[in-house]
């Protein structure tokens, strides 16, 4: 524990976890503005603009062959299709939620999922649970519990955000490749499929790229942007720490949605304000020892 190295692996993990998790959080705001287009649009403009970004990236860097590495076993290939299948619903099912005004849900499903990433970790992975961690995340459950008392309907959007999002957590962590690698591979199984849809456009009618002027082809850029950057900035917080623990910074990102769907106008009652600060006190108990340690 006091080895420098690991002190900086895992600052730089706790790093990367934050900031990917608040530019996740952020990103409602820019989505909304493409509310006019239609949603397999904008899921699609998210998975091909993510591949040619990276791409150029890589080419630039000479790392192609690190695809090749990661691929060379089928066991890898099986699991980087499931990972993409379950990535491109969870972008698929976000963009609903936004599309339709249904950000409530979005926000709670990303509650949900830490819950599901520490148990996976905790049953399958083997990974230890702490005792402030235990405590953390019986304050996060009895929050999510109590959010979901606030919808009329049967929160299928949360849960299905939830556990598309956990599953793929949880088999990614067990691929050994960088993030950004593996990422990169997701997005290049996933653009035939755009491609497709872009094809399908072409053939009636419809521009591609948000229009096929020079703001539409920003806006698609920016949809591979928002998406990349918070991508490769969890799977650096996820593979340098606990499950558990990356999971409660992953709150950022729903209290994040919270305050803008607040902002937007959204309905916050009493019920809303306690969930709010039961989650923020477990994540106090959670790195209470850090603010200890410090002094």
């Amino acid at each position: 524990i006091g080895n420098p190295k690991n002190m900086n692996k895992i600052s730089y993990g706790y790093a990367s976890a934050t900031s990917g998790a608040l530019i996740w959080g952020m990103a409602p705001l820019y989505y909304r503005l493409l509310n006019e287009f239609p949603l397999m649009e904008v899921v699609a403009q998210r998975a091909f603009c993510s591949c040619v970004l990276f791409m150029v990236v890589f080419v630039i860097q000479n790392r192609l062959s690190e695809l090749r590495q990661a691929l060379k076993s089928l066991k890898n290939i099986s699991l980087f299709i499931i990972c993409s299948a379950l990535i491109g619903t969870n972008w698929l099912l976000f963009i609903f939620a936004l599309k339709y005004g249904q950000l409530m849900q979005s926000a709670l499903g990303y509650y949900i999922f830490p819950l599901l990433t520490a148990a996976m970790g905790y049953f399958f992975l083997g990974e230890r649970l702490e005792k402030l961690t235990k405590v953390a995340l019986l304050f996060a459950l009895t929050a999510v519990l109590l959010k979901g008392t606030t919808l009329s309907n049967f929160p299928w959007i949360a849960i299905s955000m939830a556990t598309t999002f956990a599953l793929y957590a949880i088999i990614r962590k067990q691929l050994p490749v960088k993030s950004d690698t593996g990422t990169l591979i997701e997005t290049i199984m996933l653009a035939p499929i755009a491609m497709i849809y872009f094809g399908w456009q072409a053939q009636n009618g419809v521009a591609i790229f948000f229009g096929a002027d020079l703001m539409g082809l920003m806006l698609a850029v920016f949809c591979g942007l928002f998406t990349i950057i918070p991508l490769y900035l969890f799977h650096n917080g996820n593979k340098m720490l606990p499950l558990a623990i990356a999971g409660l910074i992953f709150y950022l990102n729903p209290t994040s949605q919270l305050i803008i769907s607040i902002m937007l106008g959204e309905p916050f009652s009493f019920i809303d304000i306690s969930v709010f600060v039961l989650i923020w006190t477990g994540l106090l108990i959670q790195f209470s020892p850090l603010f200890f340690k410090s002094q």
